[in-house]
């Protein structure tokens, strides 16, 4: 998916999934169980990780947002072509289909961003959190743009979206409903994951094949970016970024374990690289699902793994 190397590795995970994969992929509950998982790839013998729900495939993007009943959902991408709701106890239900879901996020009012696939090549859906239905916000052709692969996509504190198509290497942003779409930069290697700081003041852009982070000044008075800085160097296939209310950020990665950007710009290990079986994405949980408690989805796992730090992360979208 991310590139030929990685592609051929995850048609080799998947080829084991469906091996193991048993039953149906329906509603289920997974208790909290530990991972099981060696404790030398844990950089600093902190918590184990723990199983929190069974997908029933391996999965990629998730969110953390409300229904429309103003209860907390967890919102999974599973690469078998569903999106997934999951409750703070691990329940897991089908919410919609959606064929290669990727990145995914949830605006204040409860609609659901999915970048997938439709006849017409990659987009960006917009799902009723209510019957899951999709709309089209963005894809390629007339009004639209030429998507090679619609990766990652996040809500900006004015309401605006922002997404990366990593096989372009271009960065755009659109109104909320979609329309005005502008290119904000070409000048990253494979764009991959997004994360707003804590303020909103500036976006961060992993480049998975060019193993960096890229920071954007917003203003959200006029909605424009300013032009890409590189803040982190040297570390490889940063897929998911997410933001910690210190400022600090979590990269999630699928070659260089889960590391944490220290205000002094040095990374952290805090987990090896074969601890989540290529981690794609995270995200930081809310009151609901535990302040303290990342979660992360896994391209050859059919699990979302949780793992509890020292530092609650921001609420999303940032406002």
């Amino acid at each position: 998916m991310k590139t030929r190397a990685l592609a051929l590795l995850l048609l080799s995970s998947t080829l084991v999934s469906a091996l193991v994969a048993c039953g149906d992929d329906d509603v289920g509950t997974a208790p909290l169980v530990d991972a099981g998982l060696d404790s030398g790839e844990r950089a600093d013998a902190g918590p184990r990780p723990q199983t929190f729900a069974d997908i029933g495939a391996s999965t990629e993007g998730l969110a953390i947002g409300r229904t429309p009943a103003g209860d907390s959902v967890m919102y999974v991408g599973a690469r078998d072509g569903r999106v997934v709701r999951v409750t703070p106890d691990g329940i897991v239900t089908d919410f919609a289909e959606v064929d290669a879901p990727v990145g995914i996020a949830v605006r204040a009012s409860g609609e659901v961003l999915v970048c997938g696939e439709d006849a017409t090549g990659s987009v960006l859906f917009e799902l009723d959190p209510m019957t899951g239905g999709k709309t089209v916000l963005v894809a390629t052709g007339p009004g639209g743009v030429a998507l090679g692969l619609c990766n990652y996509v996040a809500v900006a504190p004015d309401d605006s979206l922002v997404f990366s198509d990593s096989a372009a290497n271009e960065l755009y942003r659109t109104a909320a409903d979609g329309s005005g779409i502008t290119r904000i930069t070409d000048a990253i290697q494979y764009p991959n994951g997004l994360a707003f700081s804590p303020d909103g003041a500036t976006l961060y852009v992993a480049s998975w094949s060019g193993s960096a982070v890229f920071a954007l000044s917003f203003d959200r008075t006029t909605g424009l970016y300013g032009a890409p800085t590189m803040v982190v160097t040297d570390i490889a296939n940063i897929d998911g970024l997410v933001t910690l209310s210190d400022g600090e950020l979590l990269l999630v990665t699928s070659g260089s374990g889960l590391q944490r950007i220290t205000p002094s710009g040095a990374p952290e290990l805090l987990y090896g690289p074969r601890l989540f079986m290529l981690p794609a994405n995270g995200v930081m949980g809310d009151t609901a699902f535990g302040a303290n408690n990342l979660y992360l989805t896994s391209l050859s796992r059919m699990t979302i793994e949780r793992v509890t730090i020292d530092t609650a992360g921001v609420s999303l979208p940032v406002r």
